[in-house]
């Protein structure tokens, strides 16, 4: 895929289609979709699914997760397990998670170090990935230090995200320009990435559902009364929405209820950071969004057809302490809507997957106003399509 080079709708236009779906009582609406049940319970398929997604370039982690030389975080990406540094010349690395040893992964959780030593025996390597120092090396005759480096994966610092080339073990693209895509290109994300974001909270669960039926409740506004009656729905619309579709990717823009205070106001005055959310769908699996008090990344991974890793990383404006030193932002009043909201999405997920069992349904009917995940499916669908013509041809 080539990047995207697209310009979507600036603060202005978006406060206009906003207002004018108001007034109206509408909505954004394009193509309906079905899915067939089938896609989310067939082993053969999400074989099919992980194989393709491990082609694929993919987004890591923020930037914010790693401001200065020495800071390392580690994520499981389509079972691979991979880690990124930030190095001395500031430069950020993608390597897999393996000491060249005996495999010990050498990363756990999050840090900050001038090396990065192996807790089995103690290889250590550079923040650049060479080995430095081999303990006991007479017992290694043979073995060739500047080959013996971390495996890197092809990796670029793109607009506040770090974006991987494939995982795949036979990816050997060194051209990071193609080999990430329509990642490579962040303008439709660059201002929503401001570089003095920084990491305030990780996590990272088990959720026992697929994977789409995860990416699927992020995109669409049209649950907000039902889902959200005591969360969300007081301060925004109930299907709502303008979608904007770039490349394999979209954003879905949800409207708060404040927008309404722009009426009266000149166009050059009208900003809509405190007045809507925006949400990054980043084909293939990741989620970008923005509040008015914090920006929010989530990785969503399939591990087996009914359960995925979802990794979240929370990012907010830098705060002086008593002490004089910075600390990320955190509003508890935020913190506590955004949590209660992402439970009560969760809950619907998961009556979704009980529901694919009962058999009532050949397919998920999914209407125009709900166009951000066909496209999310159609896309999925042309992957797979090309993955199988590749494979046939071969």
């Amino acid at each position: 895929m080539k990047p995207s080079n697209v310009a979507l709708a600036s603060d202005v236009e978006i406060v206009r289609r906003l207002l004018a779906h108001i007034d109206a009582g509408t909505t954004d609406e394009g193509e309906s979709w079905r899915e067939p049940v089938a896609n989310y319970l067939d082993p053969a398929r999400f074989a099919a699914e992980l194989k393709l997604l491990r082609s694929l370039p993919s987004v890591l982690i923020p930037s914010a997760a790693l401001p200065s030389p020495g800071d390392h975080i580690e994520r499981v990406v389509f079972g691979a397990p991979l880690f990124a540094v930030r190095d001395r010349e500031q430069r950020v690395r993608v390597f897999r998670n393996a000491c060249r040893h005996r495999g010990a992964a050498l990363v756990q959780g999050s840090g900050c170090s001038r090396a990065l030593v192996c807790p089995y025996h103690g290889w250590t390597y550079r923040l650049d990935g060479s080995l430095s120092h081999v303990p006991h090396a007479h017992g290694f005759p043979d073995l060739d230090v500047a080959a013996r480096g971390l495996v890197e994966v092809v990796s670029a610092e793109v607009a506040g995200l770090i974006v991987i080339a494939a995982v795949a073990p036979t990816s050997r693209s060194a051209d990071a320009t193609s080999a990430l895509g329509a990642l490579g290109d962040g303008s439709a994300w660059r201002d929503k990435l401001q570089p003095e974001l920084r990491v305030f909270d990780i996590s990272s669960r088990v959720l026992p559902m697929n994977w789409k039926l995860l990416m699927e409740q992020f995109l669409e506004g049209y649950h907000i009364r039902t889902t959200h009656r005591d969360t969300f729905y007081p301060v925004q619309y109930d299907n709502l929405n303008v979608v904007e579709l770039f490349g394999p990717h979209s954003r879905v823009t949800y409207p708060f209820r404040n927008i309404e205070r722009l009426r009266n106001r000149p166009e050059a005055d009208w900003t809509v950071g405190h007045r809507v959310t925006f949400l990054y769908q980043l084909f293939p699996n990741v989620m970008l969004a923005t509040f008015p008090d914090r920006v929010v990344m989530v990785a969503i991974d399939p591990i087996d057809l009914d359960h995925s890793l979802v990794s979240t990383y929370s990012m907010g404006e830098p705060r002086e302490t008593a002490a004089g030193a910075a600390q990320p932002r955190e509003r508890s009043d935020g913190i506590n809507l955004v949590q209660r909201g992402t439970l009560e999405d969760n809950a619907m997920t998961a009556a979704v997957q009980k529901g694919l069992l009962a058999g009532a349904n050949e397919f998920l009917e999914f209407g125009r106003h709900e166009s951000a995940i066909g496209h999310f499916h159609a896309t999925l669908r042309a992957q797979l399509a090309s993955m199988t013509d590749v494979q046939l041809r071969s």
